[in-house]
């Protein structure tokens, strides 16, 4: 399954990014995170059904005086060839 999030809120500068990657790891999310010229963030994951799930609830998050994710947009997206990790992009588009 592939699935592209988008992601609004406080989530540049703040280390969203990072935490992103580290949830995908924990859940075996193969993928990349970039941040958006828009102040948003985009996440292509590629996983099964249950490990998903579970890592949409993971960048479904609020950290008091850092981390404030207030919407997220999702859809599925046609399977590509599934990269070998999860990746922090570093440029904006």
């Amino acid at each position: 399954m592939a699935i592209e999030y988008i992601v609004h809120g406080f989530v540049q500068g703040v280390g969203y990014r990072s935490y992103v990657r580290t949830m995908a790891i924990k859940y075996g999310i193969k993928g990349s995170v970039k941040n958006l010229s828009n102040g948003s963030v985009k996440i292509l994951a590629y996983g099964t059904d249950d490990f998903i799930k579970e890592f949409e609830k993971g960048i479904s998050v609020n950290i008091k005086g850092r981390i404030d994710v207030r919407r997220i947009e999702k859809r599925k997206v046609k399977d590509k060839e599934v990269p070998d990790d999860f990746v922090i992009e570093k440029d904006k588009s």
